[in-house]
C-alpha cells in the first residue's frame, strides 16, 4: 500500500483487507508506551497544552507492566499476525483484547492511529475462527437473539414514554434501559421540557453492537447495525439522540461503515443537545446545587465531545467544578473496557477502576459523567472499594436543577 493511502486507511477504515500489504504500522518511537510527557512525531504543529500527556497513559500497559501491551507491542504483533508470520495463540488473543479501547494511543499519534490496526487484528483472529474469551461468545448470543448485552427478556426493559415518530429519535442503549432506567426517564423528561420532538423505538429497540464491533465479530456487527438503521428510517426522524458514549461512537463512527455510505440521519449526543437547548434558553436551570464535583470524561467522547459537557456544569447555580489530573483528550478509562475488560478480565477492570476514582476522588466528593457504562462501573468500583465517593449522571444532575422529580425511578435503579 503507497504511503499516500495511510491517511485514507486508518482515519477511514478498520477491516481486515485493508491491512494486508501494510508494511510501516509503526515506526517504533515508543511514545505510546513512555512515561510522562511526548513530543509530538508526525510532522504537525500542536500548541503545547494539546501535547501535554499525563505521566500514565494507557490502562493495559499499567496493569501488566510489559510494552507488548501497549500500542507499539500489539502493532508490531499485528504485522506479523497480518503477513502470517506468527499464530494465533490464547497469550496473543490475550494482548489483543485486553486493549481498553479508550484510543488513548490514538491521540498520542495521530498519524498511525493504532486502535484501527488492533481492532483489524480482532477482526483477523475472529475470521480464523480461533477460541475468544468465553464471556465474549456468550454476548454475542445474548446480543444476537434477545436484542441486548444481558440476555434478558425484551419485557424487563425500561422504556420512555415517547412517541414512535418523531424529528428526534432518543436511542437508550442497553445500560440505561436494563440497569439504570432513571437516566432514560429523566432524559426523556428533560426533552419534553424543552419542547423537542422526540420519538423512542420502545421495545422494538436492541443494542447497538459495539461488543461486536469491539471484538472484532463484524459478521455480527454488521447485521445489528443495518436492522437498526432501518429501524430509525421508520420513525421518520433526521437526528438520533444518544446518551451512552459507546453508543455514540458506534452510532457516529461504525455504522457508516457497515453501510457503506453517510447514515440518512444526523447522530447526536445527548450532551450536544443538552448544552444547545441551555445555550437557547430553552432550558434553564435555575435551582441551586451546592456541591463540589469533578467530571470524567467518557473515553469514546473525550475528543470530540468535551466541552459540552462543562458548559452544562457551568449552567448549574451553586455548582463547583474541579478537574481530575487527566481530563479531556487525556482522560483516563472507567475500567469497562468497552465493556470487553469488564466481561473478560474483571481483576484488571477493577484495578484500573480502583485507580480512576481515587483518582476522582481526589478532586472531589462527587464524580459526575456523560455515560450509563462509566457511571455503572465508578459506582460499582466506589462501593467495592468503600471508597467515599457519589457518582452521579451529567442528566440526572441537570434534573436536579431544573426541578425534575426523580424519586419514581430512583428505587428501581438502586435494585439493579
Amino acid at each position: 500500500m503507497a504511503y499516500n493511502d495511510r491517511e485514507t486507511l486508518v482515519q477511514e477504515k478498520w477491516t481486515l483487507d485493508q491491512f494486508k500489504e501494510w508494511q510501516d504500522i509503526c515506526i517504533n518511537c515508543g511514545a505510546c508506551a513512555a512515561h510522562g510527557p511526548i513530543i509530538p512525531h508526525n510532522n504537525e504543529e500542536l500548541p503545547p497544552p494539546n501535547w501535554s500527556s499525563p505521566e500514565h497513559k494507557c490502562p493495559s500497559l499499567e496493569y501488566y507492566k510489559f510494552k507488548t501491551f501497549a500500542g507499539q507491542g500489539r502493532l508490531a504483533l499485528a504485522v506479523n499476525l497480518f503477513q502470517d508470520k506468527i499464530q494465533v495463540t490464547d497469550s496473543l488473543t490475550n494482548i489483543m483484547y485486553t486493549c481498553a479501547s479508550c484510543g488513548i494511543c490514538n491521540e498520542i499519534c495521530p498519524a498511525y492511529k493504532p486502535m484501527q490496526v488492533i481492532l483489524a487484528a480482532k477482526e483477523d483472529i475472529c475470521s480464523r475462527g480461533k477460541q475468544l474469551p468465553e464471556p465474549l461468545l456468550e454476548l454475542f448470543e445474548n446480543m444476537d437473539t434477545a436484542g441486548n448485552l444481558f440476555g434478558l427478556d425484551k419485557r424487563a426493559r425500561a422504556v420512555p414514554k415517547l412517541p414512535e415518530t418523531g424529528e428526534y429519535l432518543y436511542f437508550t442503549g442497553c445500560y440505561t434501559s436494563y440497569l439504570l432506567p432513571q437516566i432514560g426517564y429523566v432524559n426523556a423528561e428533560i426533552l419534553k421540557q424543552a419542547g423537542m420532538d422526540v420519538c423512542h423505538l420502545g421495545e422494538n429497540e436492541t443494542c447497538c453492537g459495539e461488543v461486536a464491533r469491539q471484538a472484532g465479530n463484524t459478521e455480527l456487527f454488521r447485521k445489528i447495525a443495518l436492522s437498526n438503521i432501518e429501524k430509525v428510517k421508520k420513525t421518520g426522524a433526521d437526528k438520533i439522540i444518544v446518551s451512552c458514549a459507546h453508543c455514540y461512537k458506534t452510532w457516529k463512527e461504525a455504522y457508516p461503515w457497515a453501510m457503506q455510505e453517510e447514515l440518512p440521519f444526523e447522530v447526536l449526543h445527548i450532551t450536544e443537545v443538552l448544552s444547545e437547548l441551555i445555550r437557547q434558553g430553552k432550558l434553564t436551570p435555575e435551582i441551586p446545587v451546592e456541591r463540589n464535583i469533578t467530571y470524567h470524561d467518557p473515553c469514546f467522547l473525550r475528543s470530540q465531545v468535551n466541552e459540552q459537557p462543562r458548559k452544562i456544569l457551568e449552567s448549574i447555580p451553586g455548582l463547583c467544578l474541579t478537574e481530575m489530573e487527566r481530563n479531556g483528550r487525556w482522560s483516563y478509562c472507567c475500567g469497562s473496557g468497552a465493556k470487553i475488560a469488564l466481561n473478560c478480565y474483571p481483576d484488571y477492570a477493577a484495578e484500573t477502576g480502583r485507580v480512576r476514582a481515587e483518582e476522582a476522588a481526589r478532586a472531589a466528593a462527587e464524580v459526575v459523567t456523560a455515560c450509563p457504562v462509566c457511571y455503572n462501573q465508578l459506582r460499582f468500583t466506589a462501593k467495592a472499594e468503600g471508597m467515599d465517593l457519589r457518582v452521579n449522571d451529567i442528566s440526572l444532575l441537570l434534573a436536579e436543577s431544573l426541578g425534575i422529580s426523580q424519586e419514581m425511578y430512583a428505587q428501581r435503579e438502586d435494585e439493579s
